[in-house]
């Protein structure tokens, strides 16, 4: 599997600090991708999604003040100001306006380095944070809550909708017995009635798709006959 790398958009009207910051960069691991115009950097976002965006202020066809602003609109990546601007005004216009960070030319190198790993740092915390929030983990099963996909193993268990439903139900409720009705009414919407069969068939389908029976890392279990139990084992 390749690595991942963080991609960096330089937005930058000189060739010559071009060279030396994406040089820098490059050095430290990190992608990047370079525009000299603002026109160009728009284009380069609606192709590229950047983990850290580093804007001029003054451009030939605009400013990076207003990039700023239009790209905080699509993102939350972090936004390093880094220019020749050295006036108290243009820097409390810069991060008052999203950028997260302000820094003059000449840079010193090392100092760059070191802020533009605070704000990846950062970004991939961040990132990780959202991305547990809309995952639940129980051993070999991860549920991504947002795309409301089931993964054993790391491989798709190509769940249906309503197999998902189950699940979600009875891990959101571990180690707790769900009665037919209450999950059957928990995922239809509706009164269960004497239609449990229906609860049995999912049942049955999602452990097999999940590989159930040949794991020891998890149970869904029915041990009074009167409801379902998902527990880790």
């Amino acid at each position: 599997m390749k690595e991942w790398k963080p991609l960096i958009l330089i937005v930058e009207d000189s060739e010559c600090m071009v060279v030396v910051t994406a040089g820098l960069l490059e050095e430290q691991g990190y992608d990047t991708v370079t525009a000299y115009t603002a026109a160009e950097a728009r284009t380069l976002v609606q192709h590229h999604t950047p983990d850290l965006m580093i804007l001029d202020v003054m451009l030939p066809d605009g400013n990076g003040f207003a990039l700023c602003e239009e790209f905080r609109l699509k993102t939350d990546a972090p936004i390093l100001f880094l220019t020749g601007a050295t006036e108290t005004e243009s820097k409390v216009t810069g991060l008052g306006i999203g950028g997260d960070y302000y820094m003059t030319k000449p840079y010193d190198h090392n100092e760059f380095i070191a802020v533009v790993k605070s704000l990846i740092r950062r970004e991939t915390q961040m990132r990780s944070k959202i991305a547990g929030v809309f995952n639940i983990k129980r051993g070999p099963l991860t549920i991504n809550v947002h795309d409301g996909k089931v993964f054993v193993n790391g491989k798709d268990a190509e769940l249906s909708h309503m197999e998902y439903a189950v699940l979600l139900m009875l891990v959101e409720n571990e180690d707790k017995e769900l009665t037919y009705d209450t999950l059957y009414e928990g995922v239809w919407n509706m009164p269960m009635y004497h239609n449990s069969n229906a609860l049995r068939q999912q049942i049955s389908r999602l452990k097999k798709k999940l590989g159930e029976e040949d794991t020891d890392a998890f149970s869904i279990l029915n041990k009074s006959g009167k409801g379902y139990t998902f527990t880790q084992t």
